[in-house]
């Protein structure tokens, strides 16, 4: 959910960004990645996304995708 007038500086989205591909790596089931925003909450969350909020990961996950980094999640893809 955005939160208006707030933003991540650069350093903090570069820390989330990185804790959420790890997470990402770690989470991998038969060589496909979940979406790291995903995983926050989750039972199998990745220690690495602890130290950051569900927005920061969701931030990071969006900035990943722009990157072409990761693919956007599966809710997200137009048909």
């Amino acid at each position: 959910m955005a939160r208006p007038n707030e933003q991540l500086s650069p350093e903090r989205l570069c820390d989330a960004a990185e804790a959420a591909m790890k997470a990402a790596v770690e989470a991998a089931a038969g060589g496909v990645w979940p979406y790291p925003a995903d995983l926050m909450g989750a039972p199998n969350q990745p220690e690495c996304l602890c130290s950051f909020t569900r927005w920061e990961i969701e931030q990071a996950s969006e900035f990943l995708v722009r990157l072409g980094m990761i693919e956007p999640p599966r809710h997200a893809r137009k048909a």
